[in-house]
This record gives C-alpha cells, sequence and structure tokens, in this order.
C-alpha cells in the first residue's frame, strides 16, 4: 500500500507545470488517501514502421483512466494485464496528469532504462512494474522531475523505464537513477541505461542506442580517498560510469 509522502512540497507546489494537478481537499471522496498530484494511464501499441510524424503517434495512444488517490489507482490497476500476460509489442505507461507520454512533450529530458530478460520469470517482471508503479505516483522517489513511466513488452525482453522533464540538472538525473535501483532493489552491479529524449526525436526509439550505467555505492567521506575511482565518477553522486551502447 502506498501512502502518501511530502517530498520537496514547497518545490512541487511552486512548480507552475503542477499547480493544475496538485491533489487538494474536496477532489477526491471522503476517507481515500491522496496523492500529491493526479496521474493518467496510458496504453498503446508499438508500431509496425517507424512513425516520424508525431500526431500518427498520438492517434495510436489510448486513455485508461486518471485518478488522484491510492484507492482510485487501485481500481484502474485491479483491471489492468500484468506485463507477464501482455502480447508482445504494446505499451502501458503512467503519466501526471496533462503531460502525454512522448519524447516531444519533454524535449530536454531523457528516461532511465531497464530490460527484463525472459528467464528472469512472469512474477519477477509483474512485482517490479508493481513497484515501480507505486513508487512513481507515490512520490517515493522524492524528485518532481520525474513525469512518469514506461512498461515495453517486447520479442526478446521486457522494458521499464521512467522519464525526468529535464537535464538541466545532472546531479538530479543521476539521483534518479540511483533511487531507481535502490526502489527496485537491483543487484550493485546491475547494468541500466539513459537515453535524452532529443536522441529518440533523431533516432525514433526510446531504447535503441541508449547509454549504459553502472552505480557504485558511493563512499563516506571519512573511507574516501581522492584517486582515480573519483576522477572516473565525474564527480558524480553514486559514481556512474557511461558507455555507449549497441542494439534495443
Amino acid at each position: 500500500m502506498v501512502s502518501r509522502v511530502v517530498i520537496d512540497t514547497e518545490r512541487l507546489r511552486n512548480t507552475k507545470m503542477y499547480e493544475d494537478i496538485a491533489v487538494k481537499a474536496g477532489d477526491y471522496p471522503e476517507g481515500e488517501h491522496p496523492l500529491e498530484t493526479q496521474w493518467t494511464f496510458w496504453f498503446d501499441r508499438k508500431p509496425t514502421h517507424v512513425k516520424k510524424d508525431s500526431n500518427a503517434y498520438m492517434d495510436g495512444l489510448a486513455v485508461l483512466g486518471t485518478f488522484n488517490t491510492i484507492e482510485s489507482f487501485y481500481r484502474h490497476y485491479a483491471y489492468m494485464a500484468r506485463p507477464s500476460d501482455m502480447p508482445r509489442d504494446y505499451n502501458i505507461s503512467c503519466f501526471r496528469k496533462g503531460f502525454r507520454p512522448m519524447w516531444e512533450e519533454f524535449p530536454e529530458g531523457g528516461c532511465w532504462i531497464i530490460r527484463i530478460k525472459r528467464k528472469a520469470g512472469s512474477s519477477y517482471v509483474n512485482r517490479m512494474w508493481e513497484n515501480l508503479l507505486l513508487a512513481v505516483i507515490g512520490e517515493a522517489l522524492e524528485i518532481p522531475d520525474v513525469v512518469g513511466c514506461f512498461l515495453s513488452t517486447r520479442p526478446k525482453d521486457d522494458v521499464l523505464s521512467i522519464w525526468n522533464r529535464s537535464n538541466e540538472n545532472s546531479k538530479v538525473r543521476y539521483r534518479i537513477g540511483e533511487k531507481l535501483k535502490d526502489i527496485l532493489d537491483l543487484d550493485m552491479n546491475a547494468l541500466i541505461q539513459y537515453k535524452e529524449h532529443m536522441s529518440s526525436l533523431k533516432d525514433f526509439s526510446t531504447y535503441r542506442n541508449a547509454t549504459n550505467y553502472i552505480f557504485a555505492p558511493t563512499e563516506s567521506k571519512e573511507s574516501k580517498t581522492p584517486g582515480k575511482e573519483e576522477k572516473e565518477a565525474g564527480k558524480k553522486e553514486g559514481a556512474a560510469e557511461g558507455m555507449k551502447a549497441g542494439g534495443a
């Protein structure tokens, strides 16, 4: 069960883009537990050919429902197919209300990507997707720049991604990646990827040509010794080391 959390509340409420979707008293049934903002579930199918026109992509998007409390979230989620039961090449996404799951909506942002191989088993991907959803709508990442998340079923693997609004602050972006690994309880050496939406707008793919990252634990100030490792970390939180990935 998700509980309402207080994140950087002042920042969230002062962010103009969230003013209209902030959940206020009277916006929800008495006795229900409000979320910080309203959210919308979306559904679409991966096109059989590359759609270079955003209008064509929008035509394939379907709204499954909008919610603003824990209870209304479960009223929608209870009737949704779990990842293991979905056919291949379909997407389900959950975004703050008013924002569409499109690269064009957040051209200065991007997304962290986690690929889950089929051999991991159906219960694993189902649990990962549910944990990601609950973390996002419950503001467990404590970062208002998080705008939504995706589940994509593909022939070789299932893909989870979490989208951020802007890359203006690189520390915020890397903190999202670190928190994502913690929330999903991934192995310390697990590989995750990141791709900027500007790159997706060029190659017309959310996942292809993404950059690989491995986050090492942050050392304490007492034990940290400046040297090669610190330089390689690039002074980023969590010591993120990146290299270009191939294929999707």
